[in-house]
């Protein structure tokens, strides 16, 4: 709670108090861990009945609203088979295709298998629920690559592979006996939750050194290798290097359909438009930065920390290969709120750089409670897909530029579009929407604010085009932040006996 972790308060039962008070309604119970103290806060006055009946009524008012005590609501009826249909089990493949990340190619996918002798090896190669991850479900089955290979109708000999730890003959054996025999190398590794689970912090981002000694036995063989990396990431330098590791996919906790899925990418059925979701780290990264300094930003003391703020990444976030070639464009730009209204602003101002926008009309424009959700700039864009196979193509808009506090962050993301089914030749446009808090920075105090300064939109991974403007005028605060008391107290405005009040706070 706040009181040991945050500092915020002195004591368990003000912690408990000032969370209810702020809408906290339910509280998580750890073990035999207290984490809440609601008797007390309401036996030292800290907590009125009044605090306590609003987070009831909101609790029940979800449960009445799920048909917990109605007999007759048709929520009670629902069983396995409304949730586990063919159109969910279709979605489970497909999420599982779109998120399938291809880091390297050399050519050599898509690939036939028909008619080969298919070896797939890798702990990950017949797993069962380990595809899930964590905090999942039962699936309704799971489908690994072997049942995938099987529904294929392939040629294939399967084998286990190492994990972690020293590699083992018993099992590095019968692998390379099966890779020997094989004409293609399908290999399913990586980590899993056995390496990385919450409470099982990770002290490295390499490969286990089981499975690099194992890959650079199957790397000596000179036969079409792919690598299927599952789990989360890990530093791929050595095979991104390797000239005899001719591709690699990432498929992250693929789950119920995964193994489904990446046959499908490995064959061509699925083009991969997949993008990184996170920073690709080198291994060296974990000795350049420690775990108890968590700041985002460079110091002397840590490089920075995800791609807003470090730059040598592996392979950066959003970094994505496509079966074809893309050509992305920004076709135009257009400043707007949702309101519609477009007063103050002279669009045909243009300067070196590109056009320049008022803050005050954009504050002029805008009258939603939540301005930092308004709508600012359109941004207009086109796909080429300049190949002959037909791909999703994900278009992501990220904003750069010296304004604000410094230092100033590499990027950011602000906007992102899924094409889909782009046929080779062919041309899509699209519209993203880039919002005022998009555009805008924290500053010292917490407060996100609209600053003036030299701004750029900047188009794909790596970037393909560029769109710069300004915009001029005061600095907008379109979010305050609340701010400690000045008289050096903790800060808890509720931790006082509030035995007077009949309501709760305003703003509740």
């Amino acid at each position: 709670m706040s009181n040991t972790k945050h500092n915020y308060t002195n004591t368990l039962a003000e912690a408990t108090a000032i969370s209810l008070i702020e809408g906290t309604d339910q509280i998580c119970v750890v073990g035999n861990v207290n984490v809440s103290d609601q008797a007390g806060a309401y036996s030292q006055g800290l907590l009125t009945e009044d605090t306590i009946d609003l987070a009831l009524i909101r609790q029940y008012e979800g449960l009445i609203s799920a048909g917990y005590f109605d007999q007759t609501s048709p929520y009670r009826n629902y069983s396995w088979a409304d949730v586990n249909t063919p159109e969910a089990q279709a979605l489970a493949l497909k999420a599982a295709q779109m998120s399938i990340v291809m880091l390297k190619n050399d050519g050599s996918l898509p690939m036939s298998l028909t008619g080969k002798k298919v070896a797939l090896i890798g702990f990950w190669a017949n797993g069962t629920n380990v595809l899930q991850g964590d905090y999942s479900g039962p699936a309704p089955y799971i489908h690994n690559p072997v049942y995938a290979a099987q529904q294929l109708g392939l040629d294939y000999i399967y084998a286990n592979g190492p994990k972690s730890g020293v590699l083992n003959a018993s099992i590095a054996d019968p692998a390379m006996a099966a890779a020997k025999s094989a004409d293609v190398i399908l290999y399913f590794g990586g980590i899993d939750t056995s390496i990385e689970v919450e409470g099982l912090d990770r002290i490295n981002v390499t490969w286990p050194t089981a499975q690099v000694e194992f890959i650079e036995q199957l790397t000596s063989l000179g036969k079409p290798l792919v690598i299927s990396q599952l789990g989360t990431q890990v530093d791929d330098t050595a095979w991104l290097k390797s000239s005899a590791v001719n591709a690699i996919l990432w498929a992250g906790y693929p789950s119920q359909s995964g193994g489904t899925a990446l046959l499908d990418i490995i064959t061509g059925a699925v083009a991969p438009a997949g993008r990184l979701p996170i920073t690709q780290y080198p291994a060296d990264y974990v000795n350049q930065v420690t775990a108890v300094d968590q700041s985002l930003r460079p110091s002397n003391s840590s490089p920075g920390r995800t791609y807003k703020w470090y730059d040598g990444a592996v392979l950066p976030f959003g970094y994505g290969l496509h079966y074809t070639e893309f050509n992305t464009k920004i076709s135009t730009v257009r400043p707007q709120t949702s309101s519609g209204r477009h007063r103050g602003w002279d669009e045909t101002s243009h300067h070196q750089g590109g056009p320049s926008y008022e803050i005050g009309a954009f504050k002029d424009n805008c009258d939603a409670v939540y301005p930092d959700l308004e709508t600012a700039l359109t941004v207009d864009i086109a796909v080429e897909n300049k190949g002959n196979v037909t791909s999703d193509f994900s278009a992501l808009v990220f904003i750069a530029g010296e304004y604000g506090p410094k230092p100033y962050p590499i990027k950011e993301l602000v906007g992102y579009k899924r094409f889909f089914a782009v046929g080779g030749g062919q041309s899509q446009k699209a519209q993203i929407p880039i919002t005022l808090g998009s555009l805008a920075r924290r500053d010292v105090k917490g407060r996100l604010v609209l600053y003036p300064g030299k701004y750029s939109l900047l188009l794909d991974v790596p970037t393909q085009a560029k769109y710069g403007f300004t915009l001029k005028g005061k600095p907008w605060v379109l979010d305050d932040f609340p701010q400690p008391p000045e008289d050096g107290t903790n800060g808890c405005d509720y931790c006082t006996p509030q035995t007077n009040l009949t309501s709760p706070p305003s703003g509740q």
